[in-house]
C-alpha cells in the first residue's frame, strides 16, 4: 500500500522528469554545464565530508583498520553482510519495524463490520422483524491511562534490541573470523621459514656427506643430518595440515574464502612485519582507560540489555495502566433490526468505560514479577560491563606484551642468525661439532618461528581491541 506521502514524492519525481526531457531536447549545452558544475559540487562535498571527523565528541581514536590486510578487510566485509545469522537478523529487524507501525496506528480509530442473517422453524418473537443485520462500528479510545503510549515504546524497545542484536551478531562474526584469519596466515608464514629450514637441512646435509666421502667427517654426523631433514619435512607436513585445517574453520564463516584468496596477492596476507611495526604508534595514543571507555559505549552486548530494560519498562507502564480505567467512544450504524420489520438504517453513539485488575490480585503480582526482572537486568548490564572490561584489558595487556617482547624476539633471531654462520666457519676451523652447527641451524628456525608467533598474536589482540572500541559498521576498506 502507497500512503499519501509516497503518492505526493511519486507526481513530484514525475514531473521533474517530464521537466527535464522537454528542458534537455531544447537547452542541451546549457544543461551539460548545469550538470557538470553539480558533479563538481558533489566531488568537493565528498571529499569534505570524508575529511571531517564523524564522532568529533568521542576521544580520539586510532584508526588501524587503514594497517589491515587487504583479504582480511574482505573477509569481514563479506561475513558482516552475507552470513546466514545476519540475513535471519535482517528478517526479524524488519518484522520489529512492523511491529512499531502497528503499535503506533493502535491510536487511530478501529473499523469493524459485523453481518448476521437468521432463520427460524417456527414463529420467533424475538426474530419477527427483518432477517439480515448489518452494523458498522467505529471505535476510538479517548483514555487509556498510557497504555497504548506504553505498547508503543514497547516496540520501539523491541526495534532497538533486534538493531543491537544484529551488531552484536557482526561483532561476533568478526572476532570469529579474525582468530581463522591468523590461524591461516600463521600456519603459511610457518610454511615460509620451514621451507627455508629445509633448503638449510638439505645444504647441510650434501655438506657432511661429501665430508664423509673425503673421510673428514663420521657416518654418525651424516645419520645426524638426514635425522634432522626428516623433522623438518615432519613439520613443514604439520603446519600444512593446520593450514588445511585453518581453511576449514575460515570457510564456516565465508565459504569462498579460499577461493576469493586466489584474487588477492599471495604475500599480502603473508606479509605482516611493516604492520606490526606501525602498531606501536596505534597502541601509544590511546590509553587502557581509554579503550574501556570506547568498547563500553559501543558495545552491542550493553545496548541489547539496555534495550530489554526499556522495553521491561514500558511493559510496567502498560501493566499500571491497567489500574486506571478505559474511556472510549464507538460509534454505529446498523441496517435491518432483528425485532422490529421495515426500520430505517439507525446511527448510534456510544461512550463507554472498562476496568479489570486480572483475576484476584494477580496485576499486583504481575507488577512486583516484572521489577524483578528489570533489576535482574540491571545486574546483567553491569556484568556484561565487566566482561568488556576484562576483555579489553586482556588484550590490551597482551598487546603490549608482545610488542616489548618483539624487540627481543628480533635480537634473538639475529644472535641466532650470526651463532649459525660463526659455527659453521668455527666447524671447518675444527673448533666446533657437527652438532653444534646442527643446533645452531634450529635454533634459528625456532626464533623465527617465535617472531611470528609474537606478531600474530599482537596483530590479533591489537585487531579485537579496534573491533570492540570501533564496532563493526566503522569498517572501512583500506
Amino acid at each position: 500500500m502507497i500512503n499519501l506521502k509516497e503518492l505526493i514524492y511519486i507526481n513530484i519525481i514525475l514531473i521533474t522528469i517530464k521537466f527535464l526531457i522537454t528542458f534537455t531536447h531544447t537547452y542541451k549545452s546549457i544543461l551539460r554545464h548545469v550538470l557538470l558544475s553539480i558533479f563538481a559540487l558533489i566531488s568537493v562535498q565528498a571529499l569534505y565530508s570524508n575529511a571531517k571527523d564523524p564522532d568529533s565528541g568521542l576521544i580520539e581514536q586510532a584508526q588501524v583498520f587503514s594497517n589491515s590486510p587487504v583479504f582480511l578487510s574482505f573477509l569481514l566485509q563479506k561475513v558482516m553482510t552475507e552470513h546466514p545469522q545476519v540475513k535471519s537478523q535482517l528478517q526479524s529487524m524488519q518484522a520489529a519495524g512492523l511491529d512499531v507501525l502497528i503499535a503506533q496506528q493502535a491510536f487511530w480509530p478501529t473499523p469493524s463490520l459485523s453481518m448476521e442473517r437468521v432463520q427460524t422453524q417456527l414463529p420467533d418473537p424475538a426474530y419477527a422483524g427483518a432477517q439480515q443485520v448489518v452494523t458498522f462500528r467505529l471505535q476510538q479510545a479517548l483514555w487509556t491511562g498510557g497504555r497504548l503510549t506504553a505498547q508503543s515504546n514497547k516496540a520501539q524497545a523491541n526495534q532497538e534490541i533486534e538493531n543491537a542484536r544484529l551488531a552484536e551478531i557482526q561483532q561476533a562474526l568478526a572476532l570469529k573470523t579474525l582468530q581463522a584469519w591468523v590461524e591461516v596466515v600463521n600456519s603459511q608464514r610457518y610454511q615460509i621459514v620451514l621451507h627455508k629450514s629445509k633448503e638449510t637441512q638439505s645444504q647441510l646435509l650434501s655438506k657432511i656427506e661429501r665430508r664423509a666421502e673425503q673421510g673428514m667427517s663420521s657416518h654418525s654426523e651424516v645419520q645426524f643430518s638426514k635425522l634432522r631433514l626428516q623433522q623438518v619435512t615432519q613439520e613443514v607436513t604439520n603446519a600444512q595440515q593446520q593450514e588445511a585445517l585453518a581453511w576449514i574453520h575460515l570457510k564456516q564463516w565465508i565459504p569462498e574464502a579460499q577461493r576469493a584468496s586466489l584474487s588477492f596477492e599471495p604475500q599480502q596476507s603473508i606479509t605482516t612485519a611493516n604492520t606490526v611495526a606501525n602498531l606501536a604508534a596505534g597502541l601509544a595514543k590511546i590509553d587502557l582507560k581509554q579503550w574501556e571507555s570506547l568498547s563500553i559505549a559501543r558495545s552491542p552486548t550493553l545496548f541489547r540489555l539496555n534495550g530489554i530494560s526499556q522495553f521491561q519498562l514500558a511493559e510496567i507502564q502498560e501493566k499500571s495502566a491497567s489500574f486506571q480505567p478505559e474511556v472510549y467512544l464507538r460509534a454505529e450504524h446498523q441496517r435491518g433490526n432483528y425485532a422490529y420489520a421495515q426500520l430505517p438504517p439507525v446511527n448510534r453513539v456510544f461512550v463507554g468505560l472498562t476496568a479489570s485488575t486480572g483475576a484476584g490480585l494477580s496485576l499486583s503480582h504481575q507488577l512486583a514479577a516484572l521489577e524483578n526482572k528489570r533489576n535482574g537486568t540491571q545486574q546483567d548490564m553491569a556484568a556484561a560491563q565487566r566482561t568488556v572490561i576484562e576483555s579489553v584489558q586482556t588484550d590490551y595487556v597482551n598487546a603490549n606484551a608482545r610488542q616489548s617482547k618483539a624487540t627481543a624476539l628480533h635480537f634473538n633471531l639475529d644472535s641466532a642468525q650470526e651463532l649459525q654462520a660463526a659455527w659453521e666457519r668455527q666447524f671447518i676451523n675444527g673448533k666446533k661439532t657437527w652438532i653444534d652447527v646442527m643446533n645452531a641451524a634450529r635454533e634459528t628456525t625456532q626464533a623465527e618461528l617465535a617472531v611470528i608467533e609474537n606478531d600474530m598474536s599482537l596483530l590479533q589482540s591489537y585487531w579485537r581491541l579496534q573491533i570492540q572500541a570501533d564496532g563493526v559498521l566503522r569498517w572501512h576498506a583500506p
